[in-house]
């Protein structure tokens, strides 16, 4: 598998990788919002392909409070498998590079806060149906001192 820079061309196969995990995952009405993202985009955005075909996709940015993960997703069939666990990897060197010394946030869904815990974050608080119905926000931080 190899990890490279998201590229306009790429935008088709991030929209079905972001449909695989709708609705347990995204809301429908995040695809919106999504597209619009990597339409603008301004923050380093990452694809993960695999066998020439786009398996996942993630990104990273700094804002007002700090550095963030974004939109971190692997097609739905290939949950499991090691793609996204490496592409958070990826994305955390990244941000090792750019931003030593910096602590990380994301928000997530309860479905993959566990996933997220096994790679040193931890929730801070929770949305209760923050995204949706039945799909809660879990805000979480991986402090700066982990490698």
């Amino acid at each position: 598998m190899d990890i490279r820079r998201y590229e306009q061309a790429d935008f088709a196969a991030c929209r079905e990788v972001f449909l695989s995990n709708v609705p347990r995952f995204f809301m429908p009405e995040e695809l919106d919002e999504f597209a619009q993202d990597l339409k603008r985009l301004g923050d380093p955005y990452f694809v993960a392909v695999k066998a020439g075909q786009i398996v996942g996709s993630g990104g990273y940015f700094r804002g007002a409070k700090g550095v963030g993960l974004s939109w971190g997703m692997v097609r739905r069939d290939l949950h499991g498998q090691g793609i996204g666990k490496a592409l958070v990897q990826y994305r955390l060197e990244c941000i090792a590079e750019d931003y030593p010394d910096q602590a990380i946030h994301i928000d997530t869904s309860q479905h993959t806060q566990p996933f997220y815990e096994k790679m040193g974050f931890i929730a801070e608080r929770v949305e209760e149906n923050g995204y949706g119905p039945g799909l809660h926000k879990v805000l979480m931080k991986r402090p700066p001192t982990l490698s």
